[in-house]
């Protein structure tokens, strides 16, 4: 077993992304671009002044629910810390802070671990913040810290790549980074773009520099600036404040009615209560994660891809958060990582070219031959492999009820359909009895989840999967990794191994509960195993099965976000479904970005990703055909 959210090896400098620092008279100092960090007159003393009092700090998020600041240059993280020591004393009853930074040259965890040493008032949460502090690689990393209501966003990329794919609306902006005269990308006019295009109606803006070109191109976009004194030898600085127009605000639900107690809806559930959002969350099983979700055992790997498109982009950068949770939540991610087997050349040379292209790197992955494939298992392998350092295997189960937290549950409580009642949605039984109605309603009921759905539903397919209990034998008890390999099968636990799984199409009835176990089902997942790993279990017969229906896409992407009608409008009615086999690794993050679309904070995921998850895809494609 490894800890997930141990620092390990950091990974390498995928881009040459490195900051070159160094210290010079206690203060950080970045060589590349020559300046330094925060001011030798104190660092948390400038950020007080620059920017908390810039931005009319803490009384601009008194009376808020929900209060959102970014940051171009997140460097040491001081003015996140200071934000945060400021947030934690005067925070608004309910309130969630969210900060969203972007950083081009990330600072590494045990070198930020010695910078911000010094600063003991902030002491407690620096801790906090390394232990949680992502690994650099590019993309977006989102960071709760849930004690305090306060979501950290890290962006990794230069600001003029990165924020054209970022969504929010910000009450109050932080320019931060080196000066304009040393790192003059982050002040171009691309990034004063957007800039303005995230700004609230409203939001306020601080910066250390009083540089002429920055102030006439902030009052170009939309911004009243003005001069402040600066600190310490800085004699000016700037503050300003959006007079762009007002767009019409997101109204967010007060309640939330949340159906289907899979991981997809305890992820969600567990997002919107861990937002101080009211949840009506109700299944209609006896018990939660009593699906494909209660497997006893489950893989929780990466699917990188060779064109760098949405699948691959998405499974990355949900692993990632998937991890970051279980480490949260206490979810032990068991086994020496997964090795996935190539046999085929074809396999060998598609491993290759996903690492030529960083694919590998940016999960933590690497090629590793037979012998070294072997010592990592444990057990002799005739194959090459993908290692999966930090991947494992979990029990689904406990990371449902982890994700809920402490969401209630309606057991047994089926919803035959969905009737808009004036301003609320009403949740309505076989028997026409209201079971419950809310300001919005997520359907996160898998394969059941279209006759839930109005606007015409989703083109959601139910697919049967099931899974052996292979007693360990002599042989395959010294297994120490999860191997894929096609299908799958996990180290022993309490002296049982589980192998999958079977992708059946047809032949079977979607509604039936429990899905039977079948003869022929063992033998699929038997068949699938390369030879040397099936022989370990030759004499073996299964000791038990599992088997349940998944969702799945045509295009074999999930499905995330609010229902439209023909029109485009939305109607308060989003889904969460069509995770297929993947919803171990997938559930987490997009309930985040469920979540944060329904109540208008930074999204977690690129736009790009959004949308590609989008239920409205499917009709926007249609009517493209039949245009064409």
């Amino acid at each position: 077993m490894h800890e997930t959210g141990a620092p390990g090896p950091e990974a390498p400098d995928l881009e040459g992304r490195d900051p070159g620092l160094v210290i010079r008279e206690g203060v950080p100092v970045s060589t590349r671009f020559d300046d330094v960090y925060f001011s030798r007159e104190g660092g948390l003393a400038e950020t007080a002044h620059v920017f908390l009092a810039g931005v009319g700090l803490p009384e601009a998020w008194t009376g808020r629910r929900r209060f959102t600041i970014a940051e171009t240059g997140f460097g040491t993280g001081l003015n996140f810390l200071a934000t945060w020591e400021l947030w934690r004393r005067t925070r608004p009853a309910g309130g969630v802070l969210h900060y969203l930074a972007v950083e081009g040259y990330p600072i590494r965890r045990g070198t930020l671990a010695g910078i911000l040493a010094p600063f003991r008032r902030v002491g407690d949460l620096a801790a906090r913040l390394i232990a949680r502090y992502p690994l650099p690689l590019p993309g977006l990393h989102r960071i709760w810290f849930p004690e305090d209501r306060v979501c950290l966003t890290l962006a990794v990329g230069e600001a003029a790549a990165v924020l054209p794919e970022v969504d929010a609306a910000v009450d109050a902006w932080f320019l931060d980074g080196f000066a304009p005269a040393r790192n003059p990308s982050m002040w171009e006019p691309a990034v004063l773009d957007q800039v303005a295009r995230l700004a609230a109606p409203g939001c306020r803006l601080a910066t250390f520099t009083a540089a002429g070109a920055v102030r006439r191109g902030l009052e170009a976009r939309g911004f009243a600036m003005q001069r402040r004194p600066g600190f310490g030898r800085k004699r000016e600085c700037l503050a300003g404040s959006y007079r762009g127009n007002a767009a019409e605000g997101l109204r967010p639900p007060g309640r939330v009615a949340v159906v289907g107690a899979g991981i997809a809806g305890a992820a969600l559930a567990g997002a919107l209560v861990r937002r101080g959002v009211e949840v009506a969350w109700v299944e209609r099983r006896p018990a939660v994660a009593a699906e494909a979700s209660g497997n006893p055992v489950g893989v929780l790997m990466p699917r990188p891809t060779l064109d760098g498109g949405p699948a691959g982009r998405l499974s990355s950068a949900a692993f990632r958060h998937a991890l970051a949770e279980c480490a949260d939540r206490g979810i032990p991610v068991g086994g020496d990582g997964v090795l996935e087997l190539a046999g085929e050349p074809s396999v060998i040379a598609r491993h290759g070219r996903l690492a030529a292209i960083g694919a590998l790197a940016a999960v933590d992955g690497r090629i590793v031959d037979p012998a070294e494939a072997s010592r990592i298992a444990g057990v002799a392998l005739d194959r090459p492999a993908i290692w999966y350092r930090r991947a494992g295997h979990v029990s689904p189960p406990a990371l449902v009820r982890a994700l809920a937290g402490p969401a209630g549950l309606r057991p047994g409580c089926p919803v035959e359909r969905l009737d808009r009642g004036g301003p609320t949605w009403r949740l309505v039984d076989a028997g026409g009895a209201v079971v419950d109605e809310a300001d919005a309603v997520v359907v996160a009921g898998g394969a059941a989840s279209g006759a839930l759905l109005p606007f015409g539903g989703l083109p959601l397919r139910a697919v049967r999967g099931q899974l052996s209990e292979l007693p360990e034998t002599a042989l395959s008890r010294r297994l120490r990794a999860v191997l894929t390999f096609g299908g799958y099968l996990t180290p022993a636990t309490g002296g049982r191994h589980v192998a999958g799984a079977t992708y059946e199409r047809e032949g079977f009835d979607p509604d039936a509960w429990p899905q039977p176990v079948t003869a022929e089902g063992h033998e699929r997942i038997r068949s699938a195993m390369p030879p040397l790993v099936g022989a370990w279990f030759e004499a073996a017969m299964p000791a038990g099965g599992r088997a349940a229906i998944r969702a799945t896409t045509p295009d074999r992407l999930p499905i995330a976000g609010e229902l439209t009608d023909a029109g485009g409008a939305g109607a308060g009615v989003h889904a969460l479904t069509g995770l297929g086999s993947r919803g171990l690794v997938t559930a987490p993050l997009l309930a985040e970005l469920l979540a944060s679309q329904m109540l208008g904070e930074p999204l977690p995921v690129e736009r790009d990703l959004a949308a590609a998850v989008r239920p409205g895809r499917f009709r926007e494609r249609s009517a493209h055909r039949r245009a064409g």
